[in-house]
């Protein structure tokens, strides 16, 4: 874990993650399954395609990964021509983890995928594909305070963080399992001091995600997306100091965020069983199938893994029919349903975005 000094933490510079504004926030999620369509809910009540799902829903339970094998454009809006070197040099330590290439084009080009400013005030990057609702010409990414002269540890706790962000991943200490003992009110106090009104203090610090909407791994207080946090602003002895490089952990979630390869998909076929097994965190596996005429079938995982499926088409993997965790034996998954023709696809991943075991599929 890196070092903690309380003095050094109060005169940090700290980043932020942006979000799009409302009236986006549905394009966000439909730009986000378009470029991947990875993306798209699993989960029922969390697509359009639902029962009583809702555009607005679906927004909600989009996650906003990159297709993996990517190259992303990045474009530097202005700044010195040293600063967007060491820029761009930090944030290709990226590319060892990830199957993802950031591919810098010229100068101020409207259209690319992660465009940097630093006239903006603080740091700050959006998350992953929102990138691409935002106006051509605007910064999705900004480094407001990063100099000729700034130390080379600093570039490298800053950029790493933003980048992180771009490629959507969240802040760590607002992940499903950090277990952080928040003194929520010293928190609210302390990020006042920094310009942060309550909800962008619960937005950036104290607010952990829905388990159900973000990849994750066991909760790593070492992780390059986690914030310092002051022994004075938890409850108990409990403090990290800023953390400069990226943790194991953090290569390990990038490179099952974006495989080398994709798990190849399954062909399902009536009355036959399939032995599959998520063998590492956040993996999905996918099948599908095809009817030539209306059928009423029936979907069952077997085995001790408690899995999520989600039944999508017909011919489209990112309408989400019906999805499942429990309605099987024991902590399995079960969807009956009468389709029309059409070719179908199946999801299946762990209830538990970082965990993994075996399991049976069957279609009857």
């Amino acid at each position: 874990m890196a070092e903690y000094n309380e003095d050094a933490l109060s005169s940090m510079e700290i980043c932020t993650k942006l979000e799009v504004p409302d009236v986006k926030f549905v394009e966000a999620a439909e730009a986000a399954i378009k470029e991947n369509p990875g993306n798209a809910p699993m989960r029922a009540g969390g697509g359009a395609g639902t029962p009583g799902g809702s555009p607005l829903e679906m927004a909600i339970f989009a996650e906003k990964k990159w297709l993996p094998g990517r190259t992303l454009s990045v474009s530097f809006l202005d700044g010195h021509a040293d600063v967007k070197a060491k820029v761009i040099d930090f944030a290709k330590e990226w590319e060892q983890h990830a199957n993802i290439k950031l591919d810098l084009v010229a100068d101020g080009t409207a259209d690319a995928d992660i465009r940097i400013s630093f006239l903006q005030t603080g740091s700050w990057s959006y998350l992953g594909t929102d990138a691409l609702v935002i106006e051509p010409g605007r910064p999705t990414m900004n480094y407001g305070w990063l100099a000729v002269d700034s130390a080379d540890d600093e570039y490298s706790r800053v950029v790493l963080h933003e980048f992180g962000h771009a490629l959507a991943a969240i802040h760590e200490q607002q992940s499903p399992v950090a277990d952080i003992p928040w003194d929520r009110d010293a928190v609210f106090r302390y990020y006042a001091l920094q310009g942060w009104d309550r909800e962008m203090t619960e937005r950036n610090v104290l607010r952990r995600r829905d388990p159900r909407l973000f990849n994750h791994t066991e909760y790593d207080p070492t992780s390059i997306m986690q914030y310092a946090v002051p022994n004075g602003l938890t409850l108990g002895d409990f403090a990290i100091g800023w953390n400069r490089v990226l943790s194991e952990k953090d290569k390990e979630f990038m490179g099952i965020t974006y495989p080398e390869a994709a798990p190849p998909i399954g062909t399902l076929s009536f009355g036959a069983t399939v032995d599959a097994d998520i063998g590492a965190p956040g993996e999905e596996d996918r099948y599908e199938f095809n009817l030539s005429e209306p059928t009423a079938v029936r979907l069952e995982t077997g085995g001790p893994t408690d899995v999520v499926m989600s039944l999508f088409g017909p011919d489209d993997p990112t309408f989400l029919l019906a999805s499942d965790d429990d309605s099987g034996l024991a902590l399995n998954a079960k969807i009956s349903r009468t389709l029309a023709p059409g070719d179908y696809f199946v999801r299946i991943r762990h209830y538990s975005k970082h965990r993994g075991g075996s399991y049976t599929l069957t279609l009857r």
